[in-house]
């Protein structure tokens, strides 16, 4: 699995023969030089060299183990096998891997690639001397929980991929490149000039039946066919894709030449340009019946290189057996596990206030005051204003009414309720308002008021009489 992090803010970037490091990386020691034993025509049965910093051995939980790769000055056994071969006119993009895997606690487990490609001229491929592998980017991981890890190291893989190379239309299968003919197309041999040129290799394929195909399978960012025009020729289509629709590119030509006896050779055809770098198949169909559709060779254009697919010099060099495993330690780095807080100053909060201001839950966490004051607001500290009372969070307002208004994305759901005007206890609906009061009230009272004074009057009488009653008495 390839690691493509988010970028640290200075990484220390390897390099051939040096390491640089960035201002603000800290850098362990290099581990190494590791030996790696190559197959493949860039440096077949040769061993390379290679020494690995760790940016540290002792990691946090969320710290980034950062991997940078050494490898060294030109490398005498790395160098192109066939420097004269025509392909290399134009130079050649070596690409690179440089590849670890993660063991035990890093944030999935899998591949950790360093990548680089370079251009190498034409000049350097030609001269037969060891060639730089370059540079590589660093390889991130993250540490995903405490305990014991490790990095192991390798393989290191290699591909050259020049910036044009022609395929004959026959050729052996080699990396991903290679070719198929369907069973119309018969090759030719043709060493004779049309004009001062031959065809490419002095062969060719050809069918002449509608609908026979061919294929070709390379990779790059375009691709021409090299065909014949003459009065023989069909029409035919060229379509180059990745294996699914939709295709990258359709063309359709006809090679019909007019002149009779007259034939052109090694005509350009262009299939595709400007195709992201990878691995394609161009399809060749006739479209005319007993008329020629010619395949003479192909020409492949890349405009970069990388190693997801395999190129014609694709070298592989693994670690030599029983290569140590890079210990690493993880540990939690002594913190304390807290609930989130929502107060973006980053103050942990575990347990909320009794307050309305502080828990803004479904439940009020007070019992609203039922002392008829014409206001809602609730109970508590009455010194702070709502928005003070709330975090940054959740501002509530109270214009007058008794339900909180949340601001932001976070609703208080559930709000005391408290009438705007207490309601009398005269059997009205609770409908917020009071009821209108009748006059019945001072009846009564006049009523009580004259029992009261008879009452006191029937005294006074009682009272005489048993003053007379004792004075006859006497």
């Amino acid at each position: 699995m390839r690691r493509r992090l988010t970028a640290l803010g200075a990484v220390g970037i390897a390099t051939a023969g040096a390491l640089i490091v960035f201002p603000g990386t800290s850098q362990g020691s290099a581990e190494g030089p590791y030996y790696f034993k190559c197959v493949g025509p860039l440096a077949d049965n040769q061993t390379i060299a290679a020494s690995i910093s760790l940016s540290s051995k002792e990691l946090t939980v969320g710290q980034q183990l950062v991997i940078n790769w050494q490898l060294g000055d030109a490398q005498r056994s790395v160098k192109v096998p066939d420097p004269l071969n025509p392909n290399h006119d134009k130079g050649g993009h070596i690409a690179v891997t440089a590849r670890v895997k993660a063991h035990g606690v890093w944030t999935g487990q899998g591949a950790i690639d360093s990548t680089g490609t370079r251009l190498i001229e034409e000049s350097r491929l030609r001269d037969g001397k060891p060639l730089e592998l370059g540079v590589v980017s660093p390889g991130l991981a993250t540490a995903e929980r405490a305990g014991s890890g490790s990095i192991e190291v390798g393989p290191i893989i290699l591909d050259l991929a020049p910036v044009e190379s022609t395929w004959n239309n026959d050729f052996n299968a080699v990396g991903d490149f290679s070719h198929w003919y369907g069973p119309g197309w018969n090759k030719v041999i043709d060493p004779n000039p049309y004009f001062g040129k031959t065809h490419y290799d002095q062969d060719l394929r050809e069918a002449k039946n509608e609908d026979e195909e061919a294929t070709f399978t390379f990779v790059g960012t375009g691709v021409d066919l090299f065909g014949d025009k003459k009065n023989d020729m069909s029409e035919f289509t060229l379509v180059t894709d990745q294996g699914n629709p939709p295709d990258e590119a359709s063309q359709r030509y006809n090679a019909y030449w007019q002149v009779a006896g007259e034939r052109r050779v090694l005509e350009k055809f262009t299939a595709a340009t400007a195709l992201p770098y990878g691995k394609y198949t161009v399809k060749i169909k006739n479209r005319t019946q007993d008329k020629y559709a010619r395949v003479d060779a192909w020409k492949v254009y890349a405009d970069t290189a990388d190693n997801l697919n395999a190129s014609p010099y694709r070298t592989v060099c693994t670690p030599e057996p029983k290569f140590p495993l890079i210990p690493l330690t993880v540990t939690d780095g002594g913190s304390t596990t807290q609930s989130p807080s929502p107060d973006p100053s980053g103050n942990p909060s575990t347990t909320p206030s009794t307050t309305p201001s502080t828990n803004p839950s479904n439940t009020p966490s007070q019992t609203p005051s039922t002392t008829p004051t014409g206001s809602a607001t609730p109970t508590g500290t009455q010194s702070q204003t709502p928005q003070e009372r709330f975090t940054p969070l959740v501002s509530v307002v109270v214009l007058g009414t008794p339900t909180p208004t949340a601001t932001t994305t976070v609703t208080l759901t559930s709000t005391p309720t408290v009438a705007q005007v207490a309601i009398t206890p005269l059997g009205g609906a609770a409908t917020g308002e009071a009821p209108e009061r009748s006059n019945s009230g001072v009846a009564v009272v006049a009523l009580g008021a004259l029992m009261l004074m008879g009452g006191m009057f029937s005294g006074l009488k009682l009272l005489r009489r048993r003053a007379a009653h004792s004075g006859e008495r006497g």
